[in-house]
């Protein structure tokens, strides 16, 4: 267990955005979290937090060689031991995007491509806290990953590398590419879910929700702050209230919200 992170865990989340002061000022004034920028050393990263809880963080999108990365929200995936988990990775079929990084005293990580193309971190926190306050109002709850094909075939690479347990969900009535509820080898409440994609989904592809109190204001408000709509307001088993919103640079976020 990595900082009470079971391993295999969505452990850490950021995004990549154009101009991180930007960025750090829509999700602000969406949902409350402060920005602490880091150094020119570490690329002028951004720590996201909720009252001192750290819940992600922004990362630039201008790479070291001028390339410009697109802007998407990456989940961090907690692991024991960084190395024997990539080589597991890459046997598997994954491919290195971003080699390893260490941050003494804080975490090791690296970005890898899934066999199906779709990104994800893993990360060995050696101090660093992770996302403090999963599953609270204003803090990740989910994540979801868009499968091109079966989703639960998309599911082995990372049961095969990061332990992962996958069934097909209680409410989930489609026999065809029936969605798939992760947990991890630990077991315990389900943490995410692998989905087919619908036409003009992007995908493959992960996702993050944010836990929100009330889905439909909170969509209003990405609006009007210059974010988008990609999926309307709409009553999801659970049950749930879901949107997906794209913030103005692009990088897309779900958002969800439970009967009181």
């Amino acid at each position: 267990m990595q900082n009470g992170f079971a391993v295999g865990a969505p452990c850490w989340f950021d995004v990549t955005a154009p101009d991180i002061d930007a960025a750090a000022e829509f999700y602000r004034a969406l949902f409350g979290w402060s920005a602490e920028h880091s150094g020119p050393e570490q690329g002028n990263y951004a720590v996201l937090s909720q009252d001192g809880a750290r819940v992600a963080g922004i990362a630039c999108a201008t790479a070291p060689d001028g390339g410009v990365k697109p802007a998407l929200w990456l989940p961090y995936f907690a692991v024991a031991d960084l190395d024997p988990a990539v080589r597991a990775a890459t046997a598997d079929g994954a491919t290195i995007f971003a080699e390893r990084v260490d941050i003494p005293g804080q975490l090791e990580f690296a970005i890898l491509a899934d066999p199906a193309g779709a990104g994800y971190g893993l990360a060995h926190l050696t101090g660093h806290p992770g996302t403090e306050r999963w599953g609270a109002p204003g803090n990740p709850i989910w994540v979801q990953y868009t499968a091109t094909g079966v989703p639960a075939e998309a599911m082995a690479h990372y049961a095969t590398v990061l332990g992962w347990d996958y069934r097909t969900a209680g409410w989930e009535t489609a026999t065809d590419n029936p969605y798939q509820a992760l947990t991890t080898s630990e077991g315990g409440r389900e943490f995410g879910g692998a989905a087919a994609a619908g036409p003009g989904d992007p995908a493959p592809f992960w996702s993050l929700t944010i836990h929100v109190l009330d889905c439909d204001a909170t969509a209003a408000r990405a609006i009007e702050l210059g974010g988008k709509i990609i999926a309307e307001p709409h009553d999801n088993p659970g049950p749930s209230r879901l949107a997906v919103i794209g913030d103005p640079a692009g990088a897309t976020l779900a958002l969800m919200a439970f009967p009181h």
